[in-house]
């Protein structure tokens, strides 16, 4: 999972968890307020009837003919005013105490105030049903989650976006080391940000691939010097090879060792001149500029190779869709390329095993082409491996020093040429490859 992907994660769950945590806390905080709110009611209303009583009397407020106490209800019963004689003096209380109310027990929120007039103590009740503060705790229940969702849903978006924008330069980082092709680096304009954590990723990056740069030049440079220097003394001692093998008085065994000796420099010469190949690929010192029919390049390839396909009684199946041209490109180049292949694929393959050449044209002008043989399968382990140098996996075979595919993976990035490989047991070795459109 990307880091702007958890991030996003993590800030979603922290505002659900967040609205789970208040909305499960609503009721309570809800209730709390509508009480206290109530409870200052209930003073403010004893007080207004305390203000009444000073100014009319008590008797209002009493049964006149036993002068003891009375209730009073509003129109709905949902608030009453008690006040009755007192043997004491009562301390105040304020809580939720059930009343019969006709013939039923109802909760109410009721305030009991003692007090004196005219010398003589009395309690004061005045109450409120519980019944009504339910509308307001519904009330206010709806409007805080309301403002929840409000203010949730506004603050997540703007974390959403700030988080887009404070990762923008990851972005655009990983977009720089994915067009990064080889050792050597495309020119790239300066990372365009103010986070300074992100000016020093980018510039540690930009110098490692400047250090890998210095020393795959550097190692370029002494295997072509290596191989050209190489070639001249090889080709005095082939010479030389050849000078005593002419000679008329020479011991058999003598010249077995100078036949053996030869086919040794001569693997050594081819060895040195797929080395030069590579360095020149590498260095860009092929032109460019040739429309190259790929069919017809296989077909040549296939028919320099038709006695080793029947050698091994191979079969080749042929399904190429449309005409793939590649362009521009090197015609003896894009040839080495599908003969290295091709030969792999007639090396590596079963006794009368099959060679497959598929291709389809893509919907962005590109072109798939797929060879495939039923040979044996490549490890997986090894799977990430096989483009380098002197690298083989099948010690069964003799020929080849492991730079056939190098070879192939050079040429392949010079002409800009995608490439996969996929290998397992029952179906064989693929290689897939992705034509860029011609330009």
């Amino acid at each position: 999972m990307k880091l702007q992907q958890k991030l996003i994660l993590l800030s979603v769950l922290s505002k659900a968890l967040m609205a789970a945590v208040l909305l499960l806390a609503l009721p309570w905080v809800a209730q709390g307020l509508v009480l206290r709110h109530t409870d200052a009611a209930l003073r403010a209303e004893l007080r207004q009837v305390q203000r009444r009583i000073g100014q009319v009397g008590i008797e209002e407020f009493l049964d006149r003919p036993s002068r003891q106490g009375r209730t009073h209800y509003d129109l709905l019963q949902d608030e009453f005013i008690a006040l009755q004689p007192s043997a004491a003096l009562v301390a105040d209380t304020i809580g939720t105490f059930p009343r019969r109310q006709q013939g039923q027990l109802v909760d109410f929120r009721v305030l009991r105030h003692g007090g004196f007039y005219q010398g003589r103590p009395y309690i004061y009740e005045i109450g409120k049903s519980i019944a009504s503060l339910e509308e307001v705790y519904e009330l206010l229940r709806t409007l805080a989650a309301y403002v929840l969702a409000f203010a949730v849903l506004p603050t997540l978006l703007f974390e959403l976006g700030v988080i887009r924008h404070l990762l923008r330069p990851v972005d655009y980082i990983v977009e720089r080391l994915r067009a990064v092709r080889g050792p050597v680096p495309p020119a790239l304009p300066p990372l365009r940000t103010t986070t300074s954590d992100f000016q020093y990723l980018d510039a540690s990056i930009q110098q490692m691939l400047l250090k890998i740069q210095s020393v795959f030049e550097q190692e370029r440079q002494f295997i072509a010097n290596a191989s050209h220097e190489l070639l001249t003394p090889i080709s005095v001692l082939q010479n030389r090879f050849e000078n005593m093998l002419r000679a008329e008085i020479l011991p058999e065994e003598a010249e077995a060792q100078l036949v053996a000796s030869q086919k040794t420099l001569h693997r050594l010469t081819a060895t040195l001149r797929t080395l030069l190949l590579i360095s020149r690929v590498e260095n860009h010192q092929f032109a460019l500029a040739e429309r190259v029919p790929v069919a017809e390049v296989l077909a040549e390839v296939v028919e320099e190779l038709e006695d080793r396909i029947g050698e091994m009684l191979l079969r080749v199946e042929w399904q190429l869709a449309g005409e793939p041209v590649l362009a521009p490109a090197n015609r003896p180049l894009v040839f080495t390329l599908f003969s290295n292949l091709l030969s792999n694929a007639v090396k590596y393959n079963e006794l009368g095993g099959l060679i497959a050449l598929h291709g389809q044209p893509l919907p962005d002008g590109a072109y798939e082409l797929r060879i495939r043989n039923t040979g044996k399968p490549i490890a997986p382990e090894h799977l990430a491996h096989v483009f380098e140098r002197f690298r083989r996996f099948d010690t069964d075979a003799a020929e080849g020093y492991g730079l056939g595919l190098t070879v192939v993976h050079s040429i392949a990035q010079l002409h800009g040429i995608g490439f996969g490989i996929s290998s397992e047991a029952g179906r064989g070795t693929e290689f897939s490859l992705r034509l860029p459109a011609p330009a």
